[in-house]
């Protein structure tokens, strides 16, 4: 009995000293935390926000669906905007800054090229590519894929598109004087990603031709998943994200992900190795190919080629590009073709203004569009930006400061470790820039209004050194697809601007698609062909 109760006595009296020694360490950590951190506290101190709770930060703002966040986003811009205001999420602390002259210093400095921290749960989705690898990969990788976009190289792409524009108007005859809306996206979705899979990879998807859409079905999932865990701070340990994967039944969504870019990889692969043998075997080299037409070296072929002459990208680093160019490429341009259709449908006169500028200059005739005629399409490009500055599809982007950067509007520098948030949903919509901001007006990029404004008052692809690459390929697939639609169809909806909601995941889309209808355009010969 004695010893029993010595060694009760003994564990207790240890118990007591771990505790003690556990509960010095959680202190002499808290004070090492918040010394490490008292820049930021400092200046956090000093900023408007909402409210910060212990470990959560300001994570009860996000509570919900992906439309709910960004409802909830949208009003935090409306009520502590436009000057910067701070959020947590978490114990990580985050300013948006939405003035276009804190944009341009923050877009172009040195010090805030890194990505936010925030990203590494995006890397389930697009890996490391171009959109969120760290800045010595990232200057490395743009240096290697920026060539794949020059101007020649464009015009390379146009047969493709005349290809897969062509499917898509056959594809939506069948909705033709149908009374019953349908969704613009079941149809432009499929023909972005078969466009950008064949122009930038050489692989005919043939998504337009099926019923079946996995890739297409899983990146919007998994982008939806991962977005919305940087808003839950309760997600963000990867065994409490696990679990919850697990109990929604998304636990294989990132391997269903990866089999379509991995099998594209895989063909495009022997098919190189393949190309070499001939070439090899015909004497045939870069400047000989005789009556052989050299074909054109996309993208996925660039980085191939690359491997061959030392630029030593592994199998997950070819295949993050891959992903995040199949994604980023197709979905950005689809969700504003299809915003963009959707609101010449509620705004009738616009959309006929749009027509007759494509029937001046492309006529009646089914002669395919050229790069000259899409650069005589003005107004269809103010009215694309227009769709880009009221429904920005990238609505954030992130930045975590290297060190301190001062911005006009902040009498303090802003310090090392801030996660910047750098946001067009709110700069767009800032009333004194854009007069009734979410009215649709393509005259908002008349050359005059355009001069008016700060150059950062637009950024619907970001800009400075980290800027989006393809922004010259979004807009020519843009402007073709849209013209081409146009002149084969007028569309109709009921759908009232103030009716748009929207659900955020990696880019903002709508969140109740895009209902129209459409009726064979009746071709009026008013204008000849320029």
């Amino acid at each position: 009995m004695d010893i029993v109760m010595e060694l009760t006595s003994w564990i207790r009296s240890k118990s007591i000293v771990c505790a003690v020694i556990f509960s010095v360490i959680t202190v002499l950590w808290w004070f090492h935390y918040k010394w490490n951190r008292r820049d930021i506290n400092r200046f956090a101190a000093k900023l408007k926000g909402p409210p910060s709770y212990p470990i959560i930060g300001s994570g009860l703002e996000f509570i919900g669906t992906s439309q709910q966040v960004i409802e909830n986003l949208i009003k935090l811009g409306d009520k502590y905007g436009p000057e910067p205001f701070k959020i947590w999420m978490g114990t990580s602390f985050s300013i948006f800054i939405i003035n276009p002259e804190d944009l341009q210093i923050i877009l172009n400095s040195s010090k805030a090229l890194q990505k936010g921290s925030f990203y590494k749960f995006l890397k389930n989705l697009i890996g490391e590519g171009l959109l969120s690898a760290p800045v010595d990969k990232w200057r490395v990788h743009r240096r290697l894929i920026s060539p794949v976009f020059n101007a020649n190289l464009l015009n390379q792409f146009l047969p493709v598109f005349h290809q897969k524009n062509k499917v898509l108007i056959e594809k939506l005859s069948k909705e033709i004087d149908k009374t019953q809306p349908f969704d613009l996206w079941e149809y432009i979705g499929p023909t972005t990603l078969d466009t950008i899979c064949q122009n930038m990879m050489g692989y005919n998807l043939e998504t337009q031709l099926s019923d079946k859409f996995e890739f297409f079905d899983t990146i919007l999932k998994a982008s939806e998943l991962d977005v919305m865990r940087i808003f839950k701070p309760w997600l963000h340990p990867n065994i409490i994200f696990t679990i919850y994967r697990k109990l929604t039944g998304l636990q294989n969504i990132y391997k269903t992900l990866n089999k379509l870019p991995n099998k594209v990889i895989k063909e495009k692969k022997e098919i190189y190795i393949q190309r070499k043998i001939t070439s090899k075997t015909n004497g045939l080299d870069d400047s000989t190919y005789g009556d052989i037409k050299k074909p054109s070296k996309g993208f996925l072929d660039t980085l191939l080629e690359l491997n061959e002459v030392g630029a030593n990208l592994t199998d997950i680093e070819v295949r993050d590009e891959v992903v995040t160019m199949m994604s980023a490429g197709s979905d950005t341009s689809a969700v504003t073709i299809c915003f963009c259709l959707l609101l010449l449908a509620i705004q009738p006169d616009i959309q006929d203004k749009v027509y007759d500028e494509i029937y001046s200059i492309m006529g009646d005739g089914d002669e395919s569009i050229t790069i000259e005629d899409t650069n005589k399409l003005v107004y269809l490009e103010q009215v694309i930006k227009e769709t880009l500055r009221l429904f920005p599809v990238a609505p954030m982007f992130l930045r975590v400061l290297q060190d301190d950067v001062k911005i006009v509007s902040c009498p303090d520098v802003v310090p090392k470790g801030t996660t910047c948030i750098l946001a067009p949903l709110y700069t767009h919509h800032i009333p004194e820039l854009y007069p009734n901001p979410w009215s649709f007006k393509p005259e908002n990029f008349n050359p005059e209004n355009v001069e008016k404004r700060h150059k950062y008052s637009f950024i619907p692809f970001s800009s400075g050194p980290r800027n989006c690459l393809g922004s010259k390929y979004a807009m020519l697939s843009m402007k073709i697809m849209i013209s081409t639609f146009l002149q084969n169809f007028s569309v109709y909806t009921d759908t009232k601007i103030s009716d748009i909601k929207f659900k955020l995941d990696l880019l903002m889309r709508s969140a109740n698609g895009y209902p129209v209808t459409i009726r064979r355009r009746d071709r009026r010969p008013t204008y000849k062909r320029n």
